[in-house]
């Protein structure tokens, strides 16, 4: 029996980012959601707790900081790890992240779908409860 697939959750409006994370990630043997704006991605969160969150700093109607704040204040998904995926590349977007608890925070055209992979990789082993 292999091991349980990690679940990644994608937080993006872009429906051809979504499909490109999308089929990488899944080649790369992980359990991959996506939602398309803030509210389904925190409610996605909530009930089918990722083990990782991929998140967008610009969404339709809504920001990333402020799902960010979300999803740090509610019980259920305040210990998942997030990395901030944008090209929104403002320094004080990074450092409000950071004080969030981000773990990572990506500029999307400076890493490939593959790098990306890595990077969750590392994180998730690092956060691997015992």
């Amino acid at each position: 029996m292999g091991k349980n697939k990690s679940r990644i959750l994608l937080i993006e409006d872009d429906q051809d980012q979504i499909n490109m994370y999308q089929f990488k990630f899944e080649k790369e043997g992980f359990e991959f959601l996506a939602a398309r704006n803030g509210k389904d991605g925190l409610n996605m969160a909530k009930t089918l707790r990722p083990d990782l969150i991929l998140l967008d700093l610009v969404l339709i109607n809504e920001n990333g900081i402020e799902v960010m704040e979300k999803l740090k204040a509610l019980p259920e998904t305040k210990t998942i790890p997030v990395i901030i995926l944008t090209n929104l590349a403002k320094k004080t977007m990074k450092e409000r992240s950071k004080e969030l608890g981000s773990v990572d925070f990506i500029i999307k055209t400076q890493i490939s779908p593959a790098d990306l992979v890595k990077r969750v990789k590392a994180v998730l082993e690092k956060n691997i409860k015992i």
